[in-house]
């Protein structure tokens, strides 16, 4: 009876053991399944900054970083939708793009010339002066934040327009504008 006893007690031992040592080897690895999972995380998003007008009315771009969960679109299709679709998230900023506004397209060719089309909303009528040099230079100066993008073509419903709202000649491809920034 003893003998069983004691033999019971050492399976007992080495179970109890046997799950101590267990247990501490599975703790590494999930500590390291955490960090890993929490670099794919970071991994997954995208970040790029977005030109927005001025609240206060000055003639001034103000850049707001934008993260969003990575997606199959590039990093400048990714701003330009983000400029449009988005509001800013600081009160000294103001959206100068008008409301119902989408992007349809944008293609860069071999010269660094982004063609940015945009449904017919980009053209609303009544916007003054202020208002659409700060619309076309957020746009242009958002997408030439990107070293392969020199230049911005603004196209409505894939034709080029002469202006937007009759102030500001956009028939030829738009330089980033530095004296905004």
């Amino acid at each position: 009876m003893m003998k069983k006893f004691i033999v019971m007690l050492l399976v007992l031992c080495a179970a109890i053991l046997g799950g101590c040592s267990e247990q501490n080897n599975t703790n590494q690895p999930a500590k390291t399944d955490k960090v890993a999972a929490a670099q794919q995380k970071s991994a997954q998003n995208i970040s790029f900054i977005v030109y927005r007008a001025a609240a206060d009315g000055s003639e001034k771009l103000l850049p707001e970083k934008i993260t969003l969960p990575a997606n199959d679109k590039s990093l400048p299709e990714n701003a330009l939708t983000a400029l449009v679709s988005t509001k800013p998230q600081d009160a000294r900023m103001d959206d100068v793009v008008p409301i119902g506004t989408k992007v349809l397209s944008l293609k860069i060719d071999k010269n660094g010339t982004a063609y940015a089309d945009f449904s017919k909303e980009l053209a609303k009528k009544g916007q003054g002066s202020y208002g659409e040099m700060m619309l076309c230079y957020a746009i242009t100066n958002t997408l030439t934040e990107f070293k392969e993008i020199k230049r911005v073509q603004i196209l409505v419903e894939g034709k080029k327009v002469i202006t937007l709202s009759g102030h500001m000649d956009i028939e030829d491809p738009l330089e980033r504008n530095k004296t905004l920034l």
